[in-house]
C-alpha cells in the first residue's frame, strides 16, 4: 500500500542520513589525524636538521657557540633518544676523532657498559669497532693491532690515505716538497748528490705486512741515475728530527770518515727508544741501485744482504 511504501522511504532516508553522519565523523577524524601527522613530520624535519648539524659539528669541529647561534632556541633534540641502529648510522659519517669527541662530550656515548664481546666498553668504542668490522678488508684487519677500537679506526683511516712525508731531514737545498700543500711528493735537486737527505713518514706500522709504491720521475731533461743512491726502507718511530737543522742524515747512520757525526746520531736515536721497539732491528733499507738490503741496530750491529735484484 501507499502507507507502507512511504514508511520504507522514510526508513531509507534515515539510514542514508546516519551513514552520511558517520562518514562525516570519520572525515573529521582523518583530518585530525592528518593534522597530527603533519605536526610530526614538521618535528622530524626539525630534528633531522639538528641531527645533521650535530654530525657536522662532530666531524668538522664546529664550536658549541657557533652551533648555539645557528640553532633555534625552541629546538630540543637528543642523540640518546635514538636506537643503536641509528647510532651506527650516525657514526658512519664520523671519523675516529669525531667518535672520540662524541664519547668525551656525551656521557651516554662515553660511559661504560658491557659490549657485544662481553667486555666493559663505551658506546663510542662499540660504534668504532662496528665500523672497523664492517668496512675493513681482511688485509687491512691483518695490519691492525687489537685493543682500543677508536685507535684501530684511526689507524685504518691513516692507512687509506696517500703516504705522506711529515719530516724532511737534510739540506733544504737538496730536498723539499714539490708542492707545499702536498706532503706525498718530494723533489730532490742536484745538491742531493752532495748530501745524504731523508724523507720520513710518521705512519707507524705495528703488525702485518704493509705495501707502498713509489713513482720516480725526472725533470729538466735529467735522468734519474745511480748517482742519487735512492734507498727505501723502514725505521723505528722518531720525532722532530726535521727540526734539528741537519745538513746530512740517513737513518742507518753507518759510520764512515765522511760522516763522523753519525756515531753521536745513533746515541740520540736510541734515546727515543720505547719498550715497543724490542732489542733487535732499528732500521733497514733497500738500495734500488745495488739491489741490496741494509740493516742497522743502532746499538752497533749492522749488516747487509743481497736479495738478487741488480737495480735499473
Amino acid at each position: 500500500s501507499m502507507d507502507t511504501l512511504l514508511r520504507r522511504l522514510v526508513q531509507r532516508v534515515d539510514t542514508l542520513e546516519a551513514a552520511r553522519s558517520d562518514l562525516a565523523s570519520k572525515v573529521d577524524a582523518l583530518q585530525s589525524d592528518n593534522g597530527r601527522l603533519n605536526q610530526k613530520v614538521d618535528g622530524l624535519t626539525r630534528d633531522n636538521a639538528i641531527l645533521r648539524e650535530e654530525i657536522a659539528s662532530l666531524k668538522y669541529g664546529e664550536s658549541t657557540a657557533e652551533r648555539s647561534r645557528k640553532r633555534p632556541k625552541n629546538a630540543h633534540f637528543s642523540l640518546t633518544t635514538l636506537g643503536n641502529d641509528a647510532h651506527v648510522r650516525i657514526a658512519s659519517f664520523l671519523n675516529a676523532k669525531g667518535i672520540a669527541r662524541l664519547g668525551r662530550t656525551c656521557r651516554h656515548f662515553g660511559k661504560g657498559f658491557v659490549g657485544s664481546g662481553g667486555q666493559m666498553t663505551s658506546l663510542a668504542e662499540e660504534l668504532a669497532g662496528q665500523i672497523v668490522e664492517g668496512s675493513a678488508t681482511d688485509y687491512e684487519k691483518s695490519t691492525l693491532v687489537g685493543g682500543e677500537k677508536i685507535k684501530m679506526l684511526h689507524e685504518l683511516e691513516q692507512m687509506r690515505l696517500p703516504l705522506s712525508f711529515k719530516q724532511l731531514i737534510g739540506s733544504a737545498r737538496a730536498i723539499r716538497y714539490s708542492q707545499p700543500e702536498n706532503k706525498s711528493m718530494i723533489s730532490m735537486s742536484r745538491d742531493a748528490n752532495r748530501y745524504e737527505v731523508t724523507a720520513i713518514s710518521n705512519h707507524v706500522m705495528r703488525t702485518g705486512k704493509h705495501y707502498v709504491s713509489f713513482n720516480i720521475s725526472e725533470t729538466g731533461g735529467r735522468r734519474v741515475t745511480h748517482s742519487y743512491f735512492l734507498n727505501f726502507g723502514v725505521l723505528r718511530p722518531i720525532k722532530d728530527w726535521d727540526k734539528k737543522g741537519l745538513l746530512d742524515f740517513e737513518p742507518a747512520c753507518f759510520y764512515d770518515v765522511y760522516n763522523k757525526e753519525y756515531e753521536q746520531y745513533r746515541a740520540q736515536l736510541l734515546a727515543e727508544k720505547t719498550d715497543e721497539w724490542g732489542d733487535s732491528l732499528h732500521c733497514c733499507c733497500f738500495d734500488s741501485d745495488e739491489g741490496r738490503c741494509y740493516y742497522a741496530n743502532w746499538d752497533g750491529e749492522d749488516g747487509s744482504e743481497r736479495v738478487g735484484w741488480e737495480g735499473e
